[in-house]
């Protein structure tokens, strides 16, 4: 009886390990405030649904002077440039600004020929038949639409403005213009998950100045703090592996989460790495481990490999994480710096392989940024 309950609960995990591997999971999107060695969860920070990842390798015509950027990332610009608007001052979060930027971003304005990359995506949306000009009830029915969606907004808008009716509409008007100008409706790739979006400020690109890091050659001993972390990132390692629910190594990944900030924080300084540059490192870091063990790339942090680091680079970082352009630089010696840690600390045989592979990514990553905000 005991084999058999085995054999049941095997192919339990084995099931539900492949469900985790099309689940779509939530990333935790996280950076603590610069003073505090101890990065927690900012609940302002929020990630909306991916709707579609452009190509960075040339396939598309990218109109000059704009970039292409996923659904999502266009969102999340979008909510971005409302909580950049004056006159929209009741905005206390990205999530907030986010849940009132769908529907502004779904909103056409009747006798308008913009149409958002979700309506385009409808063929049958505005179908007229060959044999009149009438409009059909499927245009009628988004005319009523429109309209009910603009009473909806704009309800929602007043308290956070505290503002009328009036100026509300007028305020809707005014981000629609705004949204306009951002992702001009004529350029639009029609049926394509992605959009062109127009840069507005053009950034200079410069690398990582080395000179600023001095890091010393000494090998800090291990700590108990350090021993601690590091059995419970095995601890992490053995749930993963074995495929148990996601609630339970999730709870094990918060416990090394919780934790790892002060231990790499301590080994960075201890290096001589500056305070401000080790919390900059700290995050980066963090972001890493959320990407290998949220995000599916690989089960566990030591089988982090080539491919890993390609789509870390190449798809995660421009995709899901929000940082000045210039500040995206810092990704190649962060790396390199927590893998030389991991190693000192015994968590991986040898940093060597995992150093070549983001030195090989570093010059390659400079360029995508260049290009991409250049």
């Amino acid at each position: 009886m005991a084999k058999k309950k085995k054999k049941k609960n095997v192919a339990k995990r084995q099931a539900k390990a492949g469900k985790r591997k099309v689940q779509k999971r939530k990333l935790r999107l996280v950076k603590a405030k610069k003073q505090q060695p101890i990065h927690h969860q900012d609940d302002d920070c929020y990630s909306p649904p991916r709707f579609g990842t452009p190509p960075f390798d040339g396939d598309v015509d990218v109109p000059s002077g704009f970039r292409a950027i996923g659904m999502s990332e266009a969102l999340m610009e979008f909510a971005k440039d409302m909580i950049k608007n004056p006159d929209i001052k009741g905005l206390n979060s990205m999530e907030d600004a986010f849940q009132l930027a769908m529907p502004l971003w779904n909103y056409t304005p009747q006798g308008g020929t913009e149409k958002s990359a979700f309506q385009l995506a409808m063929p049958l949306w505005n179908y007229t038949p060959q044999r009149g000009t009438e409009k059909s009830a499927l245009a009628q029915e988004q005319d009523e639409a429109d309209d009910t969606l603009r009473s909806e907004i704009i309800k929602a808008l007043m308290p956070v403005c505290k503002v009328g009716r009036e100026e509300a509409g007028k305020l809707v008007d005014q981000v629609i213009v705004r949204k306009n100008e951002m992702f001009p409706p004529d350029i639009q790739p029609q049926g394509s998950p992605y959009m062109f979006m127009r840069k507005e400020v053009l950034h200079l690109i410069t690398p990582f100045n080395y000179d600023r890091l001095i890091v010393s050659d000494e090998v800090i001993p291990v700590s108990g703090l350090d021993q601690r972390l590091f059995d419970q990132l095995a601890a992490l390692d053995e749930v993963k592996k074995d495929a148990d629910d996601y609630e339970d190594w999730q709870k094990q990944y918060e416990v090394v989460r919780e934790n790892f900030g002060e231990v790499f924080f301590t080994w960075l300084t201890a290096k001589g790495v500056g305070e401000d540059m080790a919390n900059d490192f700290i995050f980066k870091a963090e972001f890493f481990i959320n990407f290998i063990y949220n995000y599916g790339c690989t089960d566990i942090l030591c089988n982090t490999d080539y491919g890993c680091f390609d789509e870390f680079f190449y798809d995660f970082v421009l995709r899901k994480i929000m940082l000045e352009p210039g500040e995206h630089v810092e990704w190649a010696p962060a790396l390199r710096l927590f893998f030389i840690f991991l190693a000192e600390k015994g968590y991986v045989d040898d940093a060597m392989s995992y150093v070549e592979a983001i030195n090989n990514f570093e010059e390659p990553f400079l360029s995508l940024l260049r290009k991409e905000y250049g």
